[in-house]
């Protein structure tokens, strides 16, 4: 007398042995369902996101260290960081993002904080003197890898992380190298340019690639241009083959590398796992 049909239940006594596998059991197995498919372009263009942070960061380095031996006068970069607030501020207002109330809130705020670093940078100059400047360069160093992992870069409403988060990360960093510079000037101007960096670069950044790609395209690519010369002046031939080298195998050598191992992505579904509810509302 043959055997009845295998049945897929725990609950119903058949007479097969425990460890009996069916060839029907697989036969509802399914690969890679919801696996997303990648396209080569699509993440070297979402990678300008990160790039541009990361060239935000390089560029404020580059200004420390030519405040901090003294190749430029400290006033210049704050000059032309208030400069680049000034017009990209315009741009932004000249599109209906703000009223004559806002304008007016967002001029006190501007003298409120010029005044504040004013009467803070004699301070901050001292902030640290007790402490070594490998200490310093070490501390700030880890700041601004958890800047960078933190740093908002997600595009509309949904945040991975608080962008306050990054902001005052890179703050802090700021302000414990600023106790390294010489002069008061010098402290006043390298904060102000780091609040302009980190504290309003990012909100114009990100308004300007929900705006235009290809106006943060270009935007992006100004700020290659200015990294590029800094890091030349800065660290020679060699800093900048480095550089470049880092952000090329970011913007192109990182996607074509995560698209080749697509195809060892094994993810597989069938009616052995649990069930999802469905809920509706009345």
């Amino acid at each position: 007398m043959p055997r009845r049909p295998w049945r897929k239940l725990l609950w119903v006594h058949q007479p097969y042995p425990d460890n009996y596998v069916d060839a029907s059991f697989l036969s509802q197995l399914k690969r890679n369902l919801h696996v997303q498919q990648y396209s080569f372009w699509a993440l070297s263009s979402d990678s300008t996101v990160i790039i541009s942070h990361v060239y935000s960061v390089a560029i404020f380095v580059c200004v420390f260290v030519a405040i901090y031996k003294d190749m430029y006068n400290p006033a210049w970069f704050a000059s032309i960081g208030s400069i680049c607030t000034l017009v990209g501020y315009f741009a932004w207002d000249g599109l209906g993002e703000e009223n004559t109330t806002s304008r007016t809130a967002t001029a006190k705020s501007a003298i409120l904080i010029v005044s504040t670093l004013l009467g803070l940078s004699p301070v901050l100059k001292s902030l640290t003197q007790s402490t070594s400047s490998d200490s310093i360069w070490a501390i700030s160093f880890w700041l601004f890898v958890l800047n960078i992992f933190f740093h908002d870069y997600s595009i509309g409403s949904k945040k991975t992380f608080p962008p306050t988060l990054s902001t005052n990360l890179a703050i802090a960093a700021a302000t414990v190298l600023a106790s390294r510079l010489s002069t008061t000037l010098s402290v006043f101007s390298f904060l102000l340019f780091s609040i302009e960096l980190f504290g309003l670069f990012p909100i114009f950044s990100r308004w300007l690639r929900s705006y235009s790609f290809v106006a943060h395209l270009i935007l992006t690519s100004i700020l290659a241009v200015v990294t590029e010369v800094g890091m030349f002046y800065i660290g020679g031939w060699w800093a900048l083959g480095v550089w470049s080298v880092a952000i090329l195998s970011a913007v192109f050598v990182a996607p074509g590398w995560l698209i080749a191992l697509q195809k060892y992505k094994n993810e597989i579904q069938g009616p052995w796992d649990p069930a999802k509810p469905v809920l509706r509302s009345r």
